[in-house]
């Protein structure tokens, strides 16, 4: 992915390719996992507070982004599939947290979740794992 393949996904979901919404899904691609909050701020220090949390709201609100975990005042943003919409996030993935190095991953799965409970209407479910990631699992063996 580069920049015309994020304008171009900016224009097919109604935003405007700005700097900002530009620089941010760079960033985010760079990181090779979900980013957190923290490192996101620091990374577009040269936006105010309020222009950052427009530009996340309006990519997750677009189904160009997720949440994709949220721990101890942390949360981590990761950049959504081809199967998400502005209409629809779709995520037949877990997220999985390495306690060791502390990232955060979407990891596919061998077959969908699927479940169900009497009388109730379910929209999503979301899946969050916790153990040692492959990269720090070989560095210890």
């Amino acid at each position: 992915m580069n920049d015309q393949y994020f304008k171009d996904l900016l224009n097919k979901r109604a935003l405007k390719a700005t700097s900002p919404r530009l620089n941010l899904l760079s960033k985010m691609q760079e990181y090779k996992s979900a980013m957190p909050y923290s490192a996101i701020q620091k990374a577009m220090k040269s936006i105010d507070r309020v222009t950052l949390y427009r530009t996340l709201e309006s990519l997750k609100e677009q189904g160009i982004i997720h949440k994709a975990f949220q721990e101890e005042n942390e949360t981590y943003y990761a950049l959504c599939g081809k199967k998400c919409s502005n209409h629809h996030h779709e995520h037949d993935h877990i997220h999985f947290k390495c306690i060791i190095c502390k990232s955060v991953t979407c990891e596919q799965l061998d077959k969908s979740i699927k479940i169900s409970l009497p009388g109730f209407d379910i929209n999503n479910v979301a899946v969050y794992v916790k153990g040692g990631c492959i990269l720090c699992i070989k560095k210890t063996a």
